[in-house]
Order: structure tokens, then sequence, then C-alpha cells
């Protein structure tokens, strides 16, 4: 009895031996390709949480470390060369990012309109400094101009630039969609300084 067990139990040993034996370089190479992609992935899953997903808009960091990590992934498969395999816990964070874009898109644009307004105001303020009698003048007209660009500084960047900065960086991705936009978040610098110079 004993003999016909420890007989069985050596040839399935030898039988799974023989088996694991039969895996190509190229098998076992994919298998740790797969295995190497899980961890950025986990790291992307875990950072979208349900606070996350409810709010993006408060989470642009976060949301910037998912797609971060969710890309480091996609580039372990791309290097890899691994053809025909689909990895749905991938597919579905490149599928929650891709429609978040629209959101994203509305968002930056509402921003760049804040970003407009305020820049408006401030070469208003500026005007309205110049423009005073020099009798009416408190201080050194120089200085409040001075004073008001810095505030506005200070403001644009937490309102609003920063933020475009986040979304940039969260839509670069999908740099043919969204060219213009991306195009325009680069260069507000610029415009908002062409604003106030006219």
């Amino acid at each position: 009895m004993y003999r016909i067990f420890f007989t069985l139990l050596s040839v399935t040993t030898l039988f799974a031996c023989e088996q694991e034996q039969q895996k190509t370089d190229s098998m076992i190479f994919r298998e740790s390709t797969i295995s190497d992609a899980q961890k950025p992935i986990q790291q992307s899953q875990a950072l979208l949480t349900s606070a996350v997903r409810n709010d993006p808009m408060k989470h642009l960091d976060i949301l910037i470390i998912a797609n971060n990590a969710k890309n480091a992934a996609r580039n372990i498969y791309q290097r890899g060369q691994i053809i025909g395999y689909k990895d749905e816990s991938l597919l579905q964070l490149e599928d929650y990012f891709k429609a978040l874009s629209p959101v994203l898109v509305e968002h930056a644009k509402a921003l760049l309109e804040q970003v407009i307004e305020r820049t408006v105001v401030l070469r208003k303020e500026i005007e309205d400094a110049k423009n005073q009698p020099y009798s009416a003048r408190n201080t050194d007209t120089s200085q409040l101009v001075s004073f008001l660009g810095e505030q506005y500084n200070i403001d644009v960047k937490s309102c609003c630039l920063t933020q475009l900065s986040q979304i940039d960086s969260l839509l670069q991705g999908q740099p043919k969609q969204h060219r213009d936009l991306l195009i325009l978040i680069r260069s507000i610098n610029t415009e908002l300084g062409n604003i106030i110079q006219r």
C-alpha cells in the first residue's frame, strides 16, 4: 500500500517537474513581465479611493500619481513586447482616465476663464492707479502697481495655475485630442502678460 502511494507521489512529482522544465525562456519572461506590471497597477488602484473618484478635481495630485503608476505598468508591457495579453485591471484603469478627460477639460476651461477675469480686474486696477491725479496719490504709483502684481500672482497661482498645470500633466497622454487646450495652458503666462500690457 505504502509502495503504491510513494510510487504515485514520485510519478506526480516527476510529471510536475517535467512540465516546469517544458517552459521556454519566452514563457518565463512573459510571466515575469506580467508579474512586474502588477505592482504599479495595484498602486494606481489603491490611490483611486472612493473619495478621489467622487471628487476628482479636489485630488488632482493623487490622480497624477495614479496615472503615472498606470503608465508605468503599460510601459512594462510595451518594453516586454507582450502581445495578445489583456490585463483587465490595466484596461479598467485606462478606461477610468479616458472617461475622466472630459471632466478635466471642462474644469480647465473654467479655470482659464477665472484667470482671464482676474487679469482684466488687475489691468483695470493698474490703469486706475496710474490715472489718478498726482495730488490724489498717497504713495508712489510704481509701488502700488508692484503690490497689485504680487497679490495677483499669489491669487491666480492658488486659484488656477497650479490646477491647470496638474490638468496638463493628466491630459498630455492624449496630445492629439487636447492639442489646443494644452497649448493654451502652456502659454497662459505669456498670454496674461500680453493682456496686462495691452
